[in-house]
């Protein structure tokens, strides 16, 4: 038995314990179990029980055994002296805090089918371990939980921009041109999408906002891509010439082409067309972010990022190789995942940065107009009778399944829960 176990138990009042008593004899009677204490310190906090005749407010410490109190030395650790109860599965001795004082302790009764399956969950090879044990009760349960899941998804984005936006002295726009690249690599390239973009301010490139071959070149040229080309011809030698000069300008360092993932990708997610495609939106786009707040229509963002890639590119997607026509611009697809992986966070953070509720509503307006996305994830969902509706289940299941199915945290998962909570009643 795992301390997870036992905490998971004493969180959510699973034990099967008629009555609780410490090992004085003393009747226990939980009136708050406390909220858990995810730092340094007791297990749990503000916890409120009825020992005897006397009611506590202090803190909980969980264990499996009791003499794991000595062995993590809490005996000798002053934060543990306000301790009111010792919870463990085995008491196998009696415990006192670093005043010399008997801590009292209750053992709880923790059923052998809970533990068994506990373990199953976690050791589960499935993508969706509980999968197998939903009903259209536990769908409902996913279908409840959908809103709390973007809230924490937008939540954990919100952090990573506030990084990146630190980095950046504050600068809005500049961060949002740095995810906005990142959402252009899609999940293969994103990280040299990002790296690029990292490489290259945008003041730079809006000093060549109204040069699209400059622009083409910068973004390149950073991406490392202009460097020891394979082929060229008298566009792609225009490129790196352009290149060198803006390079030597701007004091410039390219990022290492090793980044860029190339082979096995569809034509149409080739780095030098995305790039292509993200040229000619700098080109044709100025305060960009700022823009996209006060746009409150999904026509209309849409509108904001559907531009074609260059002459040159309708006929390539690999410098020198030339290929039948095509459209080369930022289709539907991408521009709904740059609406989703980019425009909502980026609206959500801004919102909750100026206090601006509309804009966080607005934020989760966008999500659920926009279609799901079509993804291994969302296949996976749809594999086990939960079909997104649209882009906001899309997210909440995305964060569902890598922040608690892919990291087996059943013991703090809602649907684990009801699981566990489930089988022991039976």
């Amino acid at each position: 038995m795992k301390e997870d176990l036992v905490s998971y138990i004493w969180r959510y009042k699973l034990w099967t314990n008629i009555t609780l008593t410490t090992q004085n004899g003393e009747t226990v009677e939980v009136i708050d179990c406390g909220l858990p204490n995810n730092d340094a310190g007791p297990d749990y906090f503000n916890a409120k029980v009825k020992i005897g005749e006397t009611t506590w407010a202090g803190n909980v410490e969980i264990h499996v055994r009791a003499s794991d109190w000595s062995r993590h030395k809490h005996e000798n650790d002053e934060a543990y002296n306000n301790v009111v109860l010792h919870v463990v599965a085995q008491s196998d001795t009696v415990i006192k805090n670093a005043k010399g004082e008997e801590v009292p302790q209750v053992e709880l009764q923790i059923p052998v089918k809970y533990v068994q399956l506990a373990e199953q969950l976690i050791q589960s090879q499935q993508p969706i371990a509980c999968g197998k044990y939903w009903d259209d009760k536990l769908k409902a349960r996913l279908e409840l939980m959908l809103n709390g899941l973007v809230c924490e998804r937008l939540e954990n984005k919100v952090t990573a921009i506030q990084e990146i936006l630190g980095s950046n002295q504050n600068n809005w726009e500049e961060t949002f041109y740095q995810i906005l690249a990142r959402s252009f690599g899609m999940k293969v390239n994103n990280e040299a999408f990002y790296q690029t973009a990292r490489s290259l301010p945008q003041s730079y490139l809006g000093k060549q906002k109204d040069n699209l071959l400059q622009i083409e070149a910068l973004l390149m040229g950073q991406a490392g891509l202009l460097e020891n080309v394979e082929k060229t011809d008298e566009y792609i030698n225009s490129l790196i010439t352009e290149y060198k000069f803006l390079k030597a300008k701007y004091n410039l360092s390219p990022i290492n082409r090793n980044l860029w993932k190339i082979g096995r990708i569809r034509p149409a997610n080739s780095p030098w067309v995305r790039l292509a495609e993200l040229a000619m939106l700098v080109h044709h786009s100025e305060h960009l972010f700022m823009k996209t707040v006060g746009t409150k229509d999904v026509k209309s963002l849409h509108e904001l990022f559907t531009f074609n890639a260059s002459d040159y590119w309708q006929t390539h997607y690999h410098p020198a190789e030339e290929s039948p026509k095509s459209d080369k611009k930022i289709g539907e697809s991408l521009r709904n995942s740059l609406l989703i992986n980019c425009v909502v966070p980026m609206l959500f953070a801004y919102g909750k940065h100026t206090g601006n509720e509309a804009l966080k509503e607005r934020a989760f307006d966008l999500l659920n107009s926009l279609p799901a996305e079509e993804n291994s994830i969302s296949k996976i969902w749809s594999e086990y009778g939960f079909t997104p509706k649209n882009a906001y289940d899309t997210q909440a299941l995305l964060e569902q399944k890598k922040n608690y199915c892919d990291k087996k945290d059943c013991l703090r998962c809602k649907l684990g829960y009801q699981v566990i909570k489930k089988t022991i009643q039976q």
